[in-house]
């Protein structure tokens, strides 16, 4: 029973290990700086406990949507009830604020929870905009909390102030990539996403050139190496490319690994902002 649990607990978060989590934990990372096992253990589990919340509750009022296109998700494959997925939705949900409330992050976890109740109760989901804007909110809050307890504590830096919101432009403007690969699952409950809503080409033609200018804008503010910028707008060039090229639902999955591929990258980028300050001002720098 126990296994059982666990793997069920697993199937709920498993579809967002390369796009939510992975990006998050290398923005707290290079944020925070230097960080002890311990502090990294517990910035892991804040942030997966405010996932697993979001998406119980997401699976909960996504059921007809999840038939049709993520049948493996634990409540439509049967390994759960949704009364009981409602039960553990409301268990961890506390864990989660009582954990921040522990760790001096309540602010966040507030933040985060009433955009989840916008985003499924509020039905605010089914409006592309909305979609976009109240998922960007999410990403600052993983961002936020974890940066703070990978950093023991501390207050934000400037460095990291900046990086967070640019993560939740880059989220609100580009994160609709998700969106094509979900396009049979959202016509069938109505969401009006912005693959939908747009002619094919336009639709996809636009992420292209939205993925180009941030490409440009991060290069730009952040100052990587050469060889860094290049894998940055190489990454961005052939995921925009893929979505272009091949309209499938299922190419439309492998354009969205690309697409995390070059999100990952971007996230990364602000540890070049830290290394010239820790060169130009020493250890202080990290306060700043």
């Amino acid at each position: 029973m126990l296994l059982y649990f666990i793997k069920t607990i697993l199937l709920f978060s498993k579809s967002d290990v390369v796009p939510i989590l992975a990006p998050s934990l290398a923005v707290a990372m290079v944020l925070a700086g230097p960080t002890d096992f311990t502090a990294f253990l517990m910035g892991f589990f804040w942030l997966e406990l405010h996932l697993l919340t979001f998406e119980i509750k997401n699976q909960i009022t996504g059921l007809e949507e999840d038939r049709l296109s993520k049948p493996h998700r634990p409540i439509v494959a049967g390994r759960i009830s949704t009364a009981g997925a409602q039960l553990l939705y409301l268990c961890v949900g506390a864990l989660a604020f009582a954990f921040s409330m522990y760790r001096g992050v309540a602010a966040c976890s507030i933040l985060y929870l009433v955009a989840i109740y916008c985003y499924n109760e509020g039905g605010m989901s089914r409006n592309w905009f909305l979609k976009s804007f109240l998922g960007s909110i999410g990403y600052v809050c993983y961002c936020w909390g974890t940066t703070v307890i990978f950093d023991h504590g501390n207050t934000l830096s400037r460095i990291s102030i900046t990086a967070i919101a640019t993560s939740g432009l880059l989220h609100t403007t580009t994160g609709h990539a998700q969106d094509f690969r979900d396009r049979p699952g959202d016509a069938a409950i109505g969401r009006r996403t912005l693959p939908l809503l747009l002619p094919p080409r336009l639709a996809r033609w636009s992420l292209a050139l939205l993925m180009s200018t941030w490409s440009a804008v991060l290069i730009r503010l952040w100052a990587p190496p050469s060889p860094v910028s290049l894998i940055l707008a190489l990454l961005g060039l052939t995921s925009a490319a893929k979505f272009i090229l091949n309209h499938s639902v299922e190419s439309d999955r492998n354009s969205y690994l690309w697409y995390n591929m070059w999100l990952i990258t971007a996230h990364l980028l602000p540890v070049f902002a830290r290394i010239t300050w820790w060169r130009i001002v020493g250890p202080t720098s990290f306060l700043l």
